[in-house]
């Protein structure tokens, strides 16, 4: 019976036996905690804040329409969702927040108390829908460095506008799907956006045809190139594969052949397939090879695909329409094709690996 704060699930055997003893337990919780019950096995449910729908357990769809609802409730009461601009309905941001970004992140101006507070409220309520709706993730990015110091036009232009892509598109969710191609494999694809003085990683994790697991955060330490700040990315993402292969073999999911990594970079790409050193790279410290370490022992392999291909793109910066649409509709697995797959296909059969590689 896993608990979180007040919701809970159960989880038995199909035998009679164990029917029996459930039936005892969910009494003996009511009597005692006043604790109410679902249908056992619905098809669609909310938990934690999200809705979830099942098709005979061939299909689970994740979204959160219910919890989006309550944050327009509760930060939008009076607003006429209509009345904002059309863009908003397509992208979460747009290249004007980058700019207003950098210049905040220069002067860092003074807020007043309340604004700060309204600022940290309705941010922090976006951040618990990333879960749900991974690819608002750079857009909050972006506005969660400017916590201490935010502006009322990153309140009313650019964080509202978060809330009222999320509202205008609310049910879109995450499908998980054991019809997708390459289901039962787990694959990861890893970028940075050296752009910026410190840069961003981005990686996600796909099983079942769409991402168990995304990620969007700067980078601890300035990169000297665009190489070394693609190597950080598929270091953390090695890192994050570690733990979830070893969940999914906890639970019964183990994988019969080496996990699948992607990068667009060929110099990170590279350095994955060969342990000499050069003149460009002699700086880059040991543990940012973890991904060239974990393709040594055949945990992993390392393919080159090029950037429209990569949805990881998605988690580094902020996009145009074109290539956000695209790419979200990888991350979610939604409806239509991408042709993400044939370039997976294309580049894996192209890529092979230079100079030396580990024995």
């Amino acid at each position: 019976m896993p608990l979180y704060v007040d919701d809970g699930r159960l989880y038995w055997d199909p035998t009679p036996e164990a029917s029996k003893a459930v039936t005892a337990d969910k009494l003996r919780l009511k009597d005692r905690f006043g604790i109410e019950f679902g249908e056992d096995g619905p098809t669609s449910d909310y938990f934690l804040g999200a809705n979830r729908q099942s098709s005979r357990r061939d299909m689970a769809k994740i979204s959160a329409g219910s919890y989006i609802d309550l944050m327009v409730k509760r930060y939008l009461p009076a607003a006429d969702l209509s009345k904002f601009p059309a863009s908003w309905s397509y992208t979460p941001a747009d290249e004007s927040l980058v700019s207003l970004w950098e210049a905040m992140s220069m002067s860092r101006p003074a807020a007043s108390p309340e604004l700060t507070k309204s600022f940290g409220s309705l941010f922090g309520a976006l951040l618990h829908a990333t879960k749900y709706r991974p690819e608002t993730m750079a857009a909050l990015g972006l506005l969660g460095s400017c916590l201490s110091f935010p502006s009322q036009e990153l309140y009313d232009i650019h964080l509202v506008r978060v809330l009222v892509y999320l509202a205008r598109t609310r049910s879109l969710g995450v499908t998980y799907s054991k019809h997708a191609e390459n289901a039962a494999r787990l694959r990861a694809f890893a970028d940075s956006n050296w752009a910026v003085t410190r840069s961003t990683t981005g990686y996600t994790i796909m099983l079942a045809g769409a991402g168990i697991g995304s990620v969007s955060r700067r980078q601890h330490c300035i990169s000297m190139s665009s190489c070394e700040a693609e190597l950080n990315a598929l270091a953390e993402c090695a890192i994050e594969l570690l733990h979830v292969s070893a969940t999914l073999a906890f639970i019964g999911h183990r994988q019969d052949s080496a996990i699948e990594c992607f990068t667009d970079n060929k110099a990170a790409y590279d350095l994955c397939h060969r342990f000499t050193s050069a003149q460009n790279s002699r700086h880059i410290d040991r543990k940012m090879f973890k991904m060239r370490e974990l393709r040594g022992a055949g945990v992993v392999t390392v393919a080159h695909v090029g950037t429209e291909f990569n949805p990881a793109d998605l988690f580094t910066k902020i996009l145009s329409r074109q290539p956000f649409e695209k790419h979200r509709k990888t991350v979610l697995n939604l409806p239509g094709d991408t042709g993400i797959e044939h370039g997976v296909r294309t580049r894996m059969t192209k890529s092979r690996p230079p100079g030396l590689s580990a024995g």
